[in-house]
């Protein structure tokens, strides 16, 4: 039977350029994630600024829009 060895069966010196690619793809998605949240906040305050331009009056929406938002939340895996 042969040896079964310890350790890891590669090395990082066999991938030199793995690591500058793993550090530019952590950037990125960084760098997504942030954009992301950008949208989110300005969606989030565009969504108070209507709510206060409603003057307090509750917005009715029609079957059809609750069905695209229950869709939409249901594909976006959110829980209300």
């Amino acid at each position: 039977m042969g040896r079964v060895s310890e350790g890891p069966i590669y090395s990082p010196a066999m991938f030199p350029l793995l690591q500058p690619v793993q550090m530019l793809l952590l950037m990125f998605a960084g760098w997504v994630n942030r954009h992301q949240l950008d949208v989110i906040e300005y969606l989030q305050e565009e969504n108070r600024m209507l709510k206060e331009r409603m003057g307090g009056r509750r917005l009715r929406f029609t079957d059809a829009e609750r069905r695209r938002l229950a869709e939409k939340r249901k594909h976006s895996g959110a829980r209300c």
